[in-house]
C-alpha cells in the first residue's frame, strides 16, 4: 500500500508508527510497543535469525537492524546506520555501522 514490504505474517505491536515508509522492509522480528520507522529502513535476518526490538525503538531514515540483535527500550537507530548481530542497551542513540558502532547513552 505504501511501497513498504510488510507481509501479513509479520506480527507488529498494537501501537507503532510508519513515517513515510517508502522503500522499507520489515521482517519477522519481534517488535516492542511504540516501534517507529521511516523511509528505506530494513529489519531482517542473518542466517535465519531475526532481531528482537524493545519498546519505543525508533529507526531513522536508511537504517537497518539485521540478524541476532537485541535492541533495548527507548533506542534510536540514527540515519544511515546499521546494526548487525549486536546488542544495544536501553536508552541509547546508535550511529554508524557494525562492527564500528558509536553508542551514546541518552540523558
Amino acid at each position: 500500500m505504501n511501497a513498504c514490504d510488510l507481509y501479513h505474517e509479520v506480527e507488529l505491536p498494537d501501537f507503532f508508527t510508519l513515517d513515510h515508509p517508502v522503500g522499507s522492509v520489515m521482517g519477522r522480528a519481534r517488535y516492542g510497543e511504540g516501534f517507529s520507522f521511516s523511509q528505506n529502513c530494513t529489519v531482517g535476518n542473518n542466517r535465519g535469525i531475526y532481531p528482537t526490538l524493545g519498546q519505543n525503538v525508533q529507526m531513522c531514515a536508511n537504517s537497518s537492524i539485521i540478524g541476532d540483535c537485541n535492541i533495548g527500550d527507548n533506542v534510536i537507530i540514527g540515519a544511515n546506520s546499521g546494526v548487525k548481530d549486536e546488542n544495544i542497551p536501553d536508552n541509547c542513540i546508535v550511529f554508524g555501522y557494525s562492527p564500528n558502532l558509536t553508542i551514546k547513552q541518552k540523558k
